[in-house]
């Protein structure tokens, strides 16, 4: 189960998006990754910090519309991760977020043509162009695979999870779906 909906976000990707690319045009810190480039917004920048905060909002608004019940782990950790790549850092994995949390978030803010993401559950692959604005929840078991830029642009994408005490199995069963999300 995977649930697309169109945030007004349009005041972060104002901020957040530029101080990205300058970031990683002008401080390069692609050369230092070794495999993944999944990096925290920068609590000690208080631009980012607000960022994070405020997508993180919008997040759990958007759970609190989709599920009828669900619990937050007291060691849910809120911390909102970017992921950018373009021709200087073309690297990505099928991987899933099940060590994190039960729910998992993307929001998109900028996207490249091709550059989409594609989940696998059970042997059924699905791929998914997203638009900018748009949010992504899905269950953080599901594999995934954030196809990277290789051009000049950049792709950039924010991603966080939310840790509840229910089983993910329990969460997406469509009795707890609220019934305009089904």
């Amino acid at each position: 189960m995977i649930f697309r909906s169109v945030e007004d976000i349009d005041h972060v990707r104002e901020k957040l998006v530029p101080a990205v690319h300058d970031t990683w045009i002008n401080k390069e810190p692609y050369k230092y990754y070794n495999h993944w480039n999944n990096q925290a917004l920068n609590e000690n920048n208080e631009m980012t910090k607000w960022c994070s905060e405020v997508l993180y909002d919008i997040f759990l608004k958007r759970v609190e519309k989709i599920f009828k019940s669900y619990t937050i782990y007291e060691e849910n950790d809120p911390t909102v991760y970017s992921y950018v790549s373009n021709k200087d850092f073309t690297r990505g994995d099928w991987h899933n977020h099940v060590n994190w949390g039960s729910i998992a978030g993307v929001f998109y803010m900028k996207c490249v043509e091709g550059c989409g993401i594609e989940f696998r559950d059970k042997g059924i692959y699905r791929y998914i162009q997203p638009k900018e604005n748009e949010l992504y929840i899905f269950p953080s078991d599901l594999d995934h695979f954030p196809h990277p830029s290789k051009t000049s642009e950049l792709r950039i994408s924010c991603n966080m999870n939310l840790k509840c005490k229910e089983p993910i199995s329990v969460l997406f069963d469509p009795k707890n779906i609220r019934e305009n999300f089904l």
